[in-house]
């Protein structure tokens, strides 16, 4: 006998306006080196779930250009870790607009116990030729955001750390809107994370031998290009901040002629992979990564 499907906490009532816009599982082959959903597969649901309200509310012909193509920022954090079989859904509303750019919200929602585990607000640009009906629909379905609150700091801006990432758009990666997709960018931050990380001595067989890991816990990102296929992408990544457990990593994408494509905040902890906690990072670790420390953005 199964569980019931319990109804996500958020949706108290219909007037809410949150609308499920995703539903499935979490799939063994998305699933990281620390066994649990990687942050880029999250950002595949995102983007379905964006293009999902869009059609959803019926004004796909009124955004869909404008909203897929234009520049982006979204602050994700993770709550809680969704491993391989578990259930869950999105659910997503507008919760604010003005004249240029539409906010979207997020809930990740364990379909099995209601609890909301990842939360992302996204911020896009308006077609500039959207009419005032749209806006004002989109208006009337706002609602206040219930999530953690984004942090109070300008669109990341990287420093020019070392060479993290470097390789070439392929054509499965192409999103809807004809450049790269969304998670096809955060696949690449990762492999730059896992690089800098064995840098400094957070190598594959460190964390093999010493059952230790990365957990992402928050994301900043913010899209100001794009990428096509066959275009050569390059990461540099720098070390924003270390803690007693935490360390923040600050990365850059750029396209051909150094064009900028990305950049992405990064904070995470190092992880005791059976406990499933932080653990301190250890004083050998620490010397190296104060080496690469640069600055907080």
């Amino acid at each position: 006998m199964t569980a019931p499907i319990a109804q996500p906490e958020s949706m108290e009532a219909p007037s809410a306006r949150w609308l499920e816009t995703y539903r499935g599982v979490v799939n063994p082959w998305e699933c990281d080196v620390v066994q649990h959903f990687t942050i880029a597969y999250y950002f595949d649901r995102f983007a379905d779930a964006t293009r999902n309200f869009i059609d959803l509310i019926g004004e796909g012909d009124s955004l869909d250009s404008g909203v897929r193509n234009g520049p982006s920022r979204g602050h994700a954090t993770f709550q809680h870790e969704l491993r391989a079989g578990a259930g869950f859904h999105i659910l997503t509303a507008v919760t604010g607009i003005d004249a240029g750019a539409l906010q979207l919200g997020h809930q990740v929602v364990d379909s099995t116990t209601g609890k909301t585990v990842t939360w992302l607000s996204e911020t896009r640009a308006l077609p500039r030729a959207l009419d005032s009906s749209t806006g004002q629909k989109l208006a009337t379905l706002s609602v206040p955001w219930p999530g953690p609150k984004a942090p109070d700091r300008p669109a990341p801006r990287a420093a020019h750390g070392p060479l993290t990432a470097r390789d070439r758009v392929k054509p499965w990666e192409i999103g809807e809107d004809g450049t790269m997709s969304l998670p096809a960018h955060v696949h690449r931050f990762s492999a730059a994370g896992m690089q800098t990380l064995a840098a400094v001595g957070m190598t594959a067989a460190y964390m093999h031998e010493q059952r230790r890991g990365f957990s992402t816990f928050e994301l900043d990102l913010t899209q100001v290009g794009e990428a096509n296929v066959g275009d050569i992408v390059d990461v540099t990544t720098s070390i924003a901040h270390l803690g007693n457990s935490s360390l923040r990593l600050a990365h850059r994408m750029t396209g051909p002629n150094g064009r900028e494509i990305a950049f992405l905040v990064q904070s995470g902890v190092h992880l005791d992979m059976d406990a499933r906690r932080s653990a301190p990072i250890p004083d050998e670790l620490r010397a190296s990564i104060g080496k690469l420390l640069i600055r907080d953005p």
